[in-house]
């Protein structure tokens, strides 16, 4: 099954019915849920990534689950930080077994994948080798609580676009899929800038693409929200190198997790990188006033929602 949108919503919509209409039930260890098999999704848009709907619409847990992966680490305490829970995934209560940053930058405790691609499509533009692998021969000899769902990313450049094909064992459609569209096209910008190319399209394809059965009433719900803008989209990645940015935006994100103060103007980034700053500042306030101040201090609109959103759940939690 093949479906191409513009925009993450676009396909989630598609997908959800698609999973409810023709879906078979199957028993996972997680729970019942309803199946299609052989799916690919094509995100006509990568940087349309970001939900602009009350249910899915969760841009700092994405934001927080990317730069995760950025800082090459699988710490629990990390994840737990955006992602509440993530602790029924460990195994030894400090880390999370299948967490990709080490993977994408320490693969077998010293293979840099990311570094490794960009410097074959450096060297051979269109070369089909630039494959990084995620899922292991070794994941399977013994159990483990969290195993990759990602086998393989691959980047092709044609027409100086970067496209990139993700390849997944195993998806939860509603929960997982979300997420893993934002980080992969987040990665997928920061290595065409890296390489000087245009974004070109993304697609995900899936062995299993799934709803649990615990998630029908959220589905539903998202469903019943109607249409969403097609036109609404992240800004653009400024071109140029983007890693020194995003180094100063894991410092800042880490200070701002611990409970420092971060102030933005003193962290030399441009406009794109410093409303992704401010975004983790809002994320980190219990006050909804400073949010409403970080917020008005930020370049771009397209984050409004989501900051007026949060600014409510920090007030209903003060009652």
């Amino acid at each position: 099954m093949f479906i191409s949108k513009k925009t993450v919503d676009d396909l989630l919509r598609t997908a959800f019915e698609k999973i409810l209409k023709d879906g078979i039930r199957v028993k996972a260890t997680k729970g019942w849920n309803t199946e299609l098999s052989g799916v690919v999704l094509e995100l006509q848009n990568p940087r349309a990534r970001l939900s602009r709907t009350e249910t899915k619409g969760t841009v700092f847990s994405c934001l927080g689950e990317t730069l995760w992966y950025l800082a090459k680490t699988n710490e629990l305490d990390f994840i737990e930080y955006y992602l509440h829970g993530y602790g029924k995934f460990s195994d030894d209560g400090r880390t999370i077994y299948g967490g990709y940053g080490p993977l994408f930058f320490k693969m077998h405790g010293e293979v840099d994948q990311i570094a490794s691609v960009v410097r074959l499509l450096s060297r051979k533009r269109s070369t089909r080798q630039a494959v990084i692998q995620l899922f292991d021969a070794k994941d399977i000899l013994k159990p483990h609580k969290d195993v990759p769902c990602t086998c393989s990313i691959q980047l092709l450049v044609r027409r100086n676009k970067l496209h990139m094909f993700t390849y997944m064992r195993s998806n939860d459609a509603y929960l997982g899929l979300p997420h893993d569209i934002f980080a992969f096209t987040f990665l997928q910008e920061i290595l065409a800038r890296t390489l000087g190319a245009d974004l070109g399209r993304y697609w995900h394809a899936t062995a299993s693409l799934h709803l649990y059965e615990t998630d029908y009433s959220k589905v539903n719900r998202f469903l019943k929200e109607g249409w969403q803008s097609t036109t609404i989209a992240m800004p653009a990645m400024p071109s140029g190198n983007p890693w020194p940015s995003v180094t100063k935006l894991l410092v800042a994100e880490e200070k701002i997790r611990r409970g420092s103060k971060v102030i933005v103007g003193k962290t030399g980034l441009s406009n794109y990188w410093a409303d992704l700053v401010r975004l983790l500042q809002i994320y980190g306030s219990a006050q909804r006033r400073q949010i409403i101040d970080i917020g008005s201090d930020m370049v771009s609109d397209v984050y409004n929602a989501y900051i007026e959103k949060r600014a409510n759940v920090v007030s209903k939690k003060r009652g």
